[in-house]
């Protein structure tokens, strides 16, 4: 007979909605290092090679090259502009993702009436989301998915915001510390 020693319940405390090929293109340091860098501006290979390098992360530009392919296999990048230059074309590269390259753990520790705050208002969006009829036939009779589904389409709403020039006039009226 065996008795418990230790047991709690555990609360999800992220939501990341990635697909596999999402996931294996953020697997690597260097490739979310290169998808925060590309969250800011197109570069090239080149770009991407020099900047690493300034940062304390040699590679060789084949080897951002090969870094670029699988993130665009991933979806997390896309040729933003393509560019002649002395007969050569140069690609510029646009993270189709947003990366914050930043640790706010201990600050989201006391966040935690803010964060059940804006749960509560989050979860009447989510149940408008599923009673939509845009939804419903979205998801057909695969509601396996349904959870997955609202949870994209609120990250892709989000992203939505967060790019929108709005969002920048906030940022600048409230500047961080």
């Amino acid at each position: 007979m065996s008795d418990t020693i230790f047991q709690k319940e555990i609360r999800v405390r992220k939501v990341s909605t990635l697909d596999p090929s999402s996931a294996q293109g953020l697997a690597d340091p260097t490739r979310i290092k290169m998808l925060d860098m590309l969250g800011h501006k197109p570069m090239t290979a080149e770009e991407i090679a020099k900047a690493l390098d300034g940062s304390g992360h040699k590679k060789a530009t084949t080897t951002i090259r090969h870094h670029l392919e699988m993130l665009k296999e991933a979806g997390l990048v896309e040729t933003a502009r393509m560019v002649e230059v002395r007969g050569a074309v140069m690609k510029y590269y646009s993270a189709t993702i947003k990366v914050y390259d930043c640790d706010a753990s201990a600050d989201l520790k006391k966040a935690d009436r803010l964060i059940d705050d804006v749960g509560n208002k989050l979860l009447k969006i989510m149940k408008g989301i599923h009673g939509d009829k845009r939804f419903t036939a979205l998801v057909g009779k695969n509601d396996k998915c349904a959870g997955f589904l609202a949870a994209e389409i609120l990250n892709a709403a989000l992203a939505r915001a967060i790019e929108s020039k709005e969002y920048s006039e906030v940022l600048t009226k409230n500047p961080q510390k």
